[in-house]
């Protein structure tokens, strides 16, 4: 595991948000983030095929061509905020922000768009869909605080990323289970001394 300690110490969130405002072109421009674009349109557009199904080619077509171009136009730009926010302090606002306001806002404006496109079965695209907007931003949080799915200066190639994917998923599904058993050891070792 890398050494957190080593490397230059993390922008603050407020900083972090305020070079986003006044540098939205380095960030939506240069670090659009077209792995997380990729990924998110891969995973998201079957969940409104399914969600669609029964009603016919032509609503499928709409529904999933919508879900693919908006999920990978946002997630692009939501991977750049992510690969930005990624070691800001406090951490809690950083996990506010990517787990709960972006993905809230974004599946606002992705319920918009499927209400206007006239999606049958809209209610059950939109719980698959906030479903695994909030495990997706969670993973891709973990990957690029890890150095995973980042792009420009700091990324390595998409081959490599994906080389690294089951490791990271296994080290991900474990990190929780793994964090309590610390939490529970370090609580015994106080109520012992």
């Amino acid at each position: 595991m890398r050494d957190w300690s080593q490397q230059e110490s993390p922008s603050e969130v407020v900083a972090a948000l305020s070079d986003l405002v006044l540098h939205p072109a380095q960030t939506f421009f240069y670090i659009w983030n077209w792995k997380a674009a990729l990924l998110s349109a891969m995973l998201r557009a079957p969940l409104f095929l399914i969600a669609t199904l029964r009603q016919g080619v032509e609503a499928v077509s709409i529904a999933v061509f919508a879900e693919a171009l908006y999920s990978a136009a946002i997630s692009g730009c939501y991977g750049a905020v992510v690969q930005k926010l990624r070691r800001a302090h406090p951490l809690w606002a950083s996990g506010v922000l990517i787990l709960v306001i972006l993905p809230g806002l974004l599946l606002w404006f992705d319920y918009l768009l499927h209400l206007y496109t006239g999606m049958s079965n809209l209610k059950g695209g939109m719980l698959a869909a906030a479903s695994l907007s909030v495990l997706s931003s969670l993973f891709n949080w973990y990957l690029m605080s890890r150095d995973s799915l980042l792009v420009g200066k700091e990324g390595r190639s998409f081959a490599s990323d994906l080389k690294r994917m089951p490791r990271m998923l296994t080290d991900f599904l474990c990190w929780v289970p793994r964090h309590c058993y610390r939490l529970l050891r370090s609580s015994n070792v106080h109520l012992q001394a």
